[in-house]
């Protein structure tokens, strides 16, 4: 995957704003979190999509972009570094990520407030 992103695109489910997209569940969002971290998190915008019935969804591609609001969520919540296993464990790649991406957008500060966030799905808006 790519780091270029430097903020989170608008439905990011990282986001704690309200143009973010929600899961059906805590379980849910719970899953994404486990993966995203042992595994990176492509963001939609460049992702993939695999219809497979079993494990289907969206998948990182060579030319994916990893999802900068986990990114960002990962540096809040663990402070400088402290790479984990969905960006290979990479100090260097870390620091570059820290120096480049806005820290300033509005992205949880942990995971456990993104598991809070969603708990109770909102209500879809109308078009």
């Amino acid at each position: 995957m790519r780091y270029d992103l430097k903020t989170p695109c608008k439905h990011c489910p990282f986001r704690s704003d309200e143009t973010r997209i929600t899961f059906a569940c805590r379980e849910r969002a719970e899953e994404i979190e486990e993966s995203a971290y042992r595994n990176g998190f492509p963001c939609h915008r460049s992702a993939g999509f695999d219809d497979d019935e079993d494990h289907g969804g969206y998948v990182a591609t060579k030319t994916s972009q990893h999802c900068v609001g986990y990114i960002i969520m990962q540096i809040n919540e663990g402070g400088s570094g402290s790479p984990w296993p969905g960006i290979n464990n990479d100090e260097d790649l870390l620091e570059r990520l820290e120096r480049r991406v806005d820290m300033k957008a509005p992205v949880f500060e942990s995971s456990d407030a993104f598991f809070k966030a969603n708990e109770t799905p909102r209500k879809r808006r109308k078009k």
